[in-house]
């Protein structure tokens, strides 16, 4: 069984507050963006991703093209997709706040959403056991 913590987003502010998923030691939003940081691709989109969240946290409106609901296939959870260009970051509505779970390429994402479906599955199983 997994092990997942929560750790705040601290350069996302607002009324609501986001948090990066954790699991077993490995933040998938954190691997993320220094994969592109050193890939030298796409990685000043990460920052536009992080102001869609700021204004989210702020309540502010986001048009459908950059943030929509997401399903997760999990009863009872609902979900989310901020989306650039070419970026992706996938996310889920809960008590504690908003929590990104997992981010991509467009050009990956039928495939990341499988895997962002499955770390759901995982986080939401733990919390019931």
């Amino acid at each position: 069984m997994s092990i997942f913590v929560l750790d705040e987003i601290n350069n996302v502010n607002g009324d609501i507050t986001f948090y990066r998923l954790i699991e077993d030691g490995h933040c998938y939003w954190n691997e993320f963006c220094i994969a592109l940081e050193n890939e030298g691709t796409y990685y000043e989109q990460v920052f536009t991703l992080t102001s869609q969240m700021n204004d989210k946290a702020k309540l502010k409106s986001l048009p459908e093209k950059k943030h929509k609901s997401f399903a997760t296939h999990v009863k009872g959870v609902s979900g989310f997709e901020f989306r650039t260009k070419d970026l992706r970051a996938y996310g889920i509505n809960a008590i504690e706040g908003n929590i990104i779970i997992f981010a991509g390429k467009k050009a990956n994402q039928p495939r990341d959403e499988v895997k962002f479906r499955s770390i759901v599955r995982r986080y939401i199983d733990s919390k019931n056991e």
